[in-house]
């Protein structure tokens, strides 16, 4: 049987569908598919462009979150219309040189591109095309009635599409794409930042992002170490100055604060934690959910971190904040008291679906139908 050329499409607003499109082309080429490559549509085609809509992607986290709520919501309400038709031409001359040079035979989706199955609609391209929705809510930019099948999350994203006119047949509930070191345990002694031998602290993970965009972290820090019981393990992701202000603290609370950059072995983080401060993206969630990590969800971003966190909290496998000190307050609260965490643990369990990744990958390459 002929294996089939596969090109993933993704683009860099934020890192989790750059990481999605990672793992899937690392589980393809286990399967003995070895030709796939990995295409961010938009930096190729308007790099500059792209650059500055990153910037502005960036201060809708910190600056602009009601701008970005209004264009996230218009565009929810208005796709398929002529308001957005926009949006479904992007890259589009660009897209045509890289399928008449590559020819894939499989294109999935790891971000809402709208232009690839317009393209295959308008010019008749035979190739097979997936899609991988990789929040917990359903934005309408991720529909076309040319995807031959989208894989979710949830059950829950699964009625959404079911409520939009996907048939049944053409969703699949198998998870969000996580790297595998997030689904093999390790034993605690190989923990990263932590001493085992040491007093046995309540720890607590924060995340800043990978562009270290959450706020208020020192403050939090600070607040949450008058806890003599409380270990804190900080991630600052890309932001120098942060790192920078959280070393400095290192020299007053010494082994209780432990403070990173921007670390590939993570995972090793969330199994040391008992609790995780962070911004709820898709990708981070379907971290904490595989290591059952319960989360302080601080401040979500109206949008898909909105949505995200609606859907954890409901589930009772999260906790939504907006004022720091209540971040304070519940976090040590939720330390100290242990069923509440077990029940949380217990609620992220029920949301787990292991070997995502090999199961779309299967599933895919089943249905895969060579054209000659």
């Amino acid at each position: 049987m002929k294996k089939p050329k596969v090109l993933l499409i993704t683009a860099s607003f934020g890192n989790g569908h750059n990481q999605v499109s990672a793992v899937l082309k690392h589980t393809f080429e286990e399967f003995g598919i070895g030709n796939v490559e990995i295409c961010d549509l938009y930096a190729q085609a308007y790099p500059y462009w792209n650059e500055f809509v990153k910037f502005l992607y960036k201060q809708a986290f910190t600056i602009g979150p009601s701008l970005y709520k209004r264009f996230f919501y218009f565009m929810d309400k208005r796709y398929g219309t002529k308001a957005t038709g926009w949006y479904m031409k992007l890259g589009e001359k660009r897209l045509e040189r890289i399928l008449a040079d590559q020819q894939p035979d499989i294109i999935i989706t790891t971000f809402p591109v709208g232009t690839v199955p317009e393209l295959r609609k308008t010019k008749r391209h035979k190739f097979q095309l997936y899609t991988i929705v990789t929040d917990y809510c359903l934005h309408r930019t991720w529909l076309h009635e040319e995807i031959d099948r989208y894989y979710v999350a949830t059950e829950a994203v699964k009625q959404k599409l079911l409520g939009n006119g996907v048939p049944e047949d053409r969703i699949q509930v198998s998870g969000i794409p996580i790297r595998k070191e997030f689904e093999a345990a390790r034993s605690r002694q190989h923990r990263m930042g932590t001493d085992e031998t040491g007093p046995a602290y309540r720890r607590v993970l924060i995340l800043a992002g990978a562009q270290g965009v959450v706020k208020n972290i020192a403050w939090i820090a600070k607040k949450l170490l008058q806890d003599q019981a409380v270990q804190l393990l900080i991630v600052c992701g890309r932001n120098k100055k942060l790192y920078r202000q959280l070393q400095a603290l290192v020299m007053v609370y010494g082994a209780r604060l432990r403070v990173f950059a921007y670390v590939d072995n993570i995972h090793e983080l969330y199994e040391a934690a008992d609790i995780m401060i962070t911004k709820p993206g898709g990708i981070t969630l379907s971290e904490a959910v595989a290591k059952k990590l319960p989360a302080v969800l601080y401040k979500p971003v109206p949008g898909q971190e909105q949505e995200n966190s609606v859907f954890f909290n409901q589930a009772g496998a999260a906790v939504v904040l907006q004022d720091k000190k209540e971040v304070v307050k519940e976090t040590l609260s939720l330390l100290h008291q242990t069923g509440r965490l077990q029940s949380m643990r217990e609620a992220l369990a029920g949301l787990y679906r292991a070997g995502s990744s090999s199961c779309i990958t299967t599933d895919i390459l089943e249905s895969f139908q060579p054209t000659n």
